[in-house]
C-alpha cells in the first residue's frame, strides 16, 4: 500500500496503537466482565451472590485471586474447575467498554493509515475491539493472540507484520502504548518511534525497567499526541 509522506511536518506516516489503557480504560473491561461473572453465578446461586463484590475487590488492591476471594465471601466452592469456568464467561462476555474521549477526538482530526497490535486472547480482545466501534477506523488491527505461541510482546513478529502491511521502513513508524515491560522494546529495535501513554487509572507500572525498555516521548492524553508527532517530523 502506498502511505502519505511525512515531509508535511505531521511526522511519521503510520500510526500504531495498543488496545488496553491506550486508546480505552482497560479497568473498564475489567467491572465490565467483574458484573458478567456475578450475573451468571447469581443465575445458578441466587441471594447468595452481592453484585460488586468483585469490583470493591478490585478497588482494595487485590489482583490474580479475586474470583477466588469472591466466591470465599458468597460461600462457594472456589476450586480450580469453577474458577476456570468464570475466567471463560470474564473474557467472553460482550463488554460495556467505551473509548477514552481523547481518543476519539484523535482518532477524528487525523488521517493518517493506523494499525492496533494488542496482546490477549484474541477472542476477547475481537470483541473488545467490536465494543469499542474501531472495526472500521483501523486498516490493521493485530491480536497477538492469533499469532503462533510465544509471538505475543515483546515478540517482533507483530511489528513486522505490520510493516509488510505499510511498506514503509521503521521510522516511519510510531507505536504509542502504556506498558513499558514489553510495548516498546521490538519497535525500538526495528527503528520505529515510540510514545507511551500514562492513563489515571491505568493498570500497568509507567516505570520502565531499563533504558532499553523506555519510550522516546511520554504524554498523559492523545490530545498530546500531535504535537509529539511533529516533533518526529
Amino acid at each position: 500500500m502506498t502511505m502519505p509522506s511525512s515531509s508535511d511536518g505531521k511526522g511519521p506516516s503510520v500510526l500504531v496503537f495498543d488496545l488496553d489503557d491506550t486508546l480505552y480504560l482497560e479497568r473498564d473491561f475489567a467491572f465490565s466482565g467483574f458484573a458478567a461473572v456475578e450475573a451468571h453465578l447469581q443465575a445458578t446461586h441466587g441471594d447468595k451472590v452481592s453484585p460488586g463484590t468483585c469490583q470493591s475487590l478490585y478497588q482494595q488492591g487485590v489482583r490474580g485471586e479475586i474470583f477466588n476471594r469472591a466466591l470465599d465471601q458468597f460461600g462457594l466452592p472456589a476450586d480450580a474447575e469453577a474458577i476456570a469456568a468464570l475466567v471463560e464467561v470474564y473474557r467472553l462476555h460482550p463488554p460495556q467498554i467505551a473509548p477514552c474521549p481523547d481518543t476519539m477526538r484523535f482518532l477524528a482530526a487525523d488521517s493518517r493509515p493506523r494499525a492496533i497490535i494488542t496482546d490477549g486472547p484474541a477472542a476477547m480482545q475481537r470483541s473488545k475491539i467490536a465494543a469499542l466501534g474501531f472495526g472500521d477506523l483501523f486498516g490493521l488491527i493485530i491480536p497477538t493472540g492469533e499469532l503462533p505461541q510465544g509471538m505475543g510482546k515483546p515478540h517482533p513478529r507483530a511489528f513486522e507484520n505490520v510493516m509488510a502491511w505499510s511498506g514503509e521502513p521503521g521510522p516511519e513508524h510510531v507505536y504509542i502504548a502504556d506498558n513499558p515491560a514489553k510495548d516498546f522494546i521490538a519497535p525500538r529495535a526495528l527503528g520505529w518511534r515510540t510514545v507511551q501513554i500514562e492513563r489515571e487509572g491505568g493498570v500497568h507500572s509507567p516505570i520502565p525497567k531499563s533504558p532499553d525498555h523506555a519510550a522516546e516521548q511520554y504524554i498523559g492524553s492523545l490530545d498530546e499526541l500531535a504535537g509529539i508527532l511533529r516533533q518526529f517530523g
